[in-house]
């Protein structure tokens, strides 16, 4: 199944096909709501869920989609719990690397090598996320279907995004998946710690006294590729994160990636 449903629209499919995805056609607040739904079913390890009748907004939302093991594994392209023991084996050998002591582990060198040499991403030049481009005025995040999953909260949430920031003086990027909070019409805040990787990008460029330039991927396949490169692995220097990222990528199928259109350099 490696190169099956690699975006959100085929991943629904696949879960679809499968018997792992119900569709909520009655209409649904984003307000507290639509999360105390999502989080009763994910106790019970129950399906994915998609609300197409959210209300105050067009656009449809899609939760619980990596809600158990099975569908963690369909997300990197696996079948088997075992194909994930084996791929958390390979990432073990590049955090802590011996010496080969025989041909069982020459083999095992040899393939990582093999998957970082051909863990190249494709390159999109007319990807679907540039059909529609919305600027200046025409920006109203009211538009989306944020949610709000506590009383507490102050507003409403992305809480799967990928927030992608460059280092301010040597370009290096950094994809993170950290909470972002409405705070405007076209404004939003980022939660993140000071140990991540996009919190040293602003820490640097406040020093350099810069404004810190984000981009934000919502709406793709944030597979347990992803996830796992940014939560196992965020204490790494980049080198070795962009071997395990490599290892990730070529175990799970070949990532799609586009350039941002409005960050250079994304």
């Amino acid at each position: 199944m490696a190169q099956q449903g690699r975006d959100l629209r085929g991943f629904l499919d696949l879960l679809e096909r499968r018997g792992q995805l119900r569709r909520i056609k009655a209409p649904v607040d984003p307000d507290l709501e639509l999360t105390a739904i999502a989080d009763r079913v994910l106790a019970m390890g129950g399906p994915a869920l998609l609300f197409e009748n959210v209300i105050g907004s067009s656009m449809p939302v899609a939760v619980n989609l990596l809600g158990t093991v099975e569908r963690v594994l369909w997300s990197m392209g696996m079948e088997r719990p075992q194909e994930l023991e084996a791929l958390g084996e390979r990432l073990a050998l590049l955090q802590q690397p011996r010496p080969p002591k025989g041909l069982a582990d020459l083999k095992r060198y040899g393939g990582l090598l093999w998957d970082l040499a051909r863990a190249r991403p494709d390159r999109d030049l007319t990807p679907p996320c540039r059909q529609v481009v919305l600027q200046g005025d025409q920006v109203n995040l009211h538009n989306l279907p944020l949610l709000r999953p506590w009383p507490g909260d102050a507003g409403g949430v992305i809480t799967l995004g990928l927030v992608i920031t460059k280092d301010p003086e040597t370009g290096t990027p950094n994809v993170g998946v950290y909470r972002l909070q409405r705070q405007s019409i076209n404004t939003m805040t980022v939660h993140w710690l000071s140990v991540r990787g996009g919190a040293r990008h602003l820490r640097k460029a406040a020093a350099l006294g810069k404004k810190l330039e984000i981009a934000i991927a919502i709406g793709v396949l944030v597979d347990a590729a992803i996830v796992i490169t940014e939560n196992v692995i965020r204490h790494c220097e980049k080198a070795e994160e962009e071997k395990k990222c490599s290892v990730l990528s070529a175990q799970c199928s070949v990532l799609s990636l586009a350039s941002c259109a409005s960050v250079p350099g994304v």
